[in-house]
């Protein structure tokens, strides 16, 4: 139960009226206030502007943190190959790539301009056209290509983290880069991922600003944006719209499409991050993101909303954890696809645990999400 003031104010109107007709109401007036300010100690405004503030910029921070971190390993390896500097280079990329996990789901912002969603995680892949983009790039002995702002225009397939992991892990990939006569030009295409990936989080973070400048100050001011924020009263309920996607891109991208209808019929190789084993991680690190977020934006509703929300993200938490470590080859026997399925199921749940308290005791309409449809 959930009433604003002037719900109060109506309700012991009401009562008002009843007493001048001679019903008895001091008991149920009084049971009244004590509901509502009891429901109210539970809860605190949300603000989209708080939201962003708290939880989505610290994430895009830690993004920009991880890409920087990571193009400055690859000019380092390249100025010197090593064994060690190849180690450091798969530990950058599980950085950034669990880094992007924790924020994929958003689609409010500037991650809406220049494809930069696709350009820095194109998946679902189709047609290994991530394949075709790196093997044509490596075939290429020309520089102009890299060039950042030709890079740029490049496929979205060759510019971003599946690309590097590909560099990094595909068979022969290690070697490849270490020594031979495409060492270099692997360097070369590494240190253009690189430089891309660090470029899309800074320009990201940067148009978000603070309170003083960018988006974030817009928000809190209250202004509109003709690109991003048309009408600012409408990004919480895009910010509950997103929460429910990130539940259902687990789901339908990460779990049911590797395990297709049967076992005969599981696709393992389409597993998101299947070279570098961080399929569950993946998977981990967004639940997490999102549970976070939900957790957060249940502070705004009554304490039953609360706890159901609270529930309902534990479960995610524990189902994430549980999930085996390579889902591609637990989608093809009976023992591991039980658990894909349990974990799916689990996860379905809490989208719909989440959104639906969220988006009636917040008071904001569900939108549609980049899925819907798919």
């Amino acid at each position: 139960m959930s009433r604003s003031p002037i719900a109060m104010a109506l309700a012991l109107a009401s009562q008002i009226g009843q007493a001048a007709l001679g019903v008895p109401t001091v008991a149920t007036v009084a049971t009244l206030v004590a509901q509502f300010f009891s429901v109210r100690a539970h809860a605190a405004p949300v603000a989209a502007p708080e939201v962003v503030e708290q939880w989505l910029l610290p994430r895009y921070d830690a993004l920009l943190a991880a890409t920087s971190a990571q193009k400055e390993a690859w000019n380092a390896f390249c100025a010197s190959p090593s064994a060690a500097g190849l180690e450091q280079l798969k530990q950058r990329f599980a950085a950034t790539s669990n880094a992007w996990a924790s924020v994929e789901f958003i689609t409010f912002g500037p991650v809406m301009l220049s494809l930069r969603p696709d350009r820095f995680n194109l998946f679902p892949e189709r047609r290994n056209a991530v394949g075709r983009s790196l093997t044509e790039l490596i075939a290429d002995p020309t520089d102009e290509r890299l060039a950042p702002q030709r890079f740029a225009r490049l496929s979205a397939a060759a510019q971003g983290l599946p690309a590097l992991e590909r560099l990094l892990y595909d068979e022969g990939a290690a070697q490849a880069l270490l020594a031979g006569p495409e060492a270099a030009r692997r360097c070369q295409i590494g240190q253009a991922i690189g430089v891309n990936l660090d470029t899309m989080a800074g320009e990201i973070r940067q148009g978000w600003g603070d309170r003083s400048h960018g988006l974030l100050a817009q928000l809190l001011a209250g202004k509109t944006d003709p690109v991003f924020f048309p009408d600012p009263s409408a990004l919480l309920s895009q910010i509950v719209t997103d929460l429910a996607g990130a539940y259902q891109r687990v789901v339908d991208q990460r779990l049911l499409a590797v395990l297709g209808k049967s076992p005969d019929e599981a696709k393992p190789l389409i597993a998101d991050r299947r070279r570098s084993g961080l399929s569950k991680a993946t998977i981990a690190v967004m639940i997490t993101s999102a549970d976070d977020l939900a957790v957060l934006l249940s502070k705004g509703i009554d304490a039953k909303g609360q706890a159901v929300i609270a529930a309902a993200t534990e479960a995610a938490a524990k189902a994430a954890q549980a999930l085996p470590d390579d889902i591609g080859t637990a989608a093809t026997t009976s023992q591991g696809r039980k658990a894909l399925e349990s974990a799916a199921a689990t996860f379905k749940a809490a989208q719909a645990k989440v959104a639906d308290p969220l988006a009636s005791g917040l008071g904001v309409p569900l939108g549609f999400n980049a899925l819907d449809g798919d």
